[in-house]
């Protein structure tokens, strides 16, 4: 069957959303035509059936590379919609930086696809659940030896020098783990806003100081989700990767924390780049869940 493809028109809003119900997708993808960001979209149809598309944007907060994503139905896979798209792009759009898409493992046709066209994967991502109304408050232990001072971001959060220490070690930690997506140039006041952000559990969200309380040594923060009864695990990381052993005992103050909320589960987002990540996601027993992989061709 002959494949015709154009660029992506308002029109095939209705297939397109049909396409991502079909592709378990967020229809958050139908927005990204319409975001100035925006860098390129195509269709791929089969006898006026919407049957394949790619999208192609900016982030600026990651801005050196182009992020993409192509969805395909799947009962057309063996028309080779998802190359031609590919190649499509590649041959009608002037790309400078990476190209970089995410898939499922379990997605092994795309997989395929891709790492035939030369992408190589920079790093998979864990989004498991832990169930902490499993837990019992008593039994989760804390094991500090050093005596160091725990805070909630709550109580730091007037200090402004301690904020502005905060927002060094948080962007020094988060730059260190996405080398190969390098992020954007920004002064303390930036990390700072994101940090502050209105998503964020300031009660729920611990800090290691050191005994004089000026340095900070560990942090890992905890944000609302869109989720009745579920807490998210955001950024964590330390100052020195000595302290990286720190961060499990602030993820059990989490813990404890999420229980007298009656919260009864946190899911976490661990990068296989990211050692402070993948530190909680070794320690605690969070539930088993497909990879997401990250694809990047230079």
């Amino acid at each position: 069957m002959q494949i015709i493809i154009k660029e992506y028109d308002k029109t095939d809003a209705v297939q397109l959303k049909n396409l991502l119900d079909l592709s378990f997708e967020d229809e958050g993808l139908l927005s990204i035509v319409k975001n100035s960001k925006f860098k390129f979209a195509y269709s791929a149809f089969i006898n006026d059936k919407l049957v394949g598309v790619i999208f192609g944007w900016e982030s600026s907060f990651h801005p050196y590379c182009i992020y993409f994503r192509i969805l395909s139905n799947l009962f057309y896979k063996m028309d080779d919609v998802e190359e031609k798209l590919l190649s499509k792009v590649e041959s009608s759009v002037t790309i400078e930086s990476p190209m970089q898409t995410s898939i499922w493992e379990t997605s092994i046709n795309v997989k395929n696809i891709y790492e035939r066209n030369g992408f190589k994967e920079i790093r998979r991502t864990f989004m498991p659940v832990l169930k902490v109304s499993d837990f019992k408050e008593e039994v989760l232990p804390f094991n500090d030896k050093n005596n160091y001072m725990i805070k909630t971001l709550s109580e730091i959060s007037p200090n402004n020098e301690l904020m502005e220490k905060l927002s060094l070690v948080v962007r020094r930690s988060y730059e260190e783990t996405h080398k190969e997506n390098a992020v954007v140039d920004m002064e303390p006041d930036g990390w700072k806003k994101l940090i502050l952000a209105d998503d964020t559990v300031f009660d729920g969200s611990y800090l290691f100081l050191d005994t004089s309380g000026k340095k900070i040594l560990a942090y890992s923060f905890l944000h609302e989700s869109d989720v009745e009864n579920l807490y998210e695990l955001g950024w964590c990381g330390c100052s020195n990767k000595q302290f990286k052993r720190l961060i499990p005992q602030l993820i059990l103050q989490q813990i404890k924390y999420s229980i007298n909320q009656n919260v009864r589960s946190i899911v976490g987002e661990f990068d296989t780049t990211d050692s402070y990540a993948m530190e909680v996601l070794k320690t605690f027993p969070f539930a088993p869940c497909p990879a997401w992989i990250t694809y990047q061709k230079k």
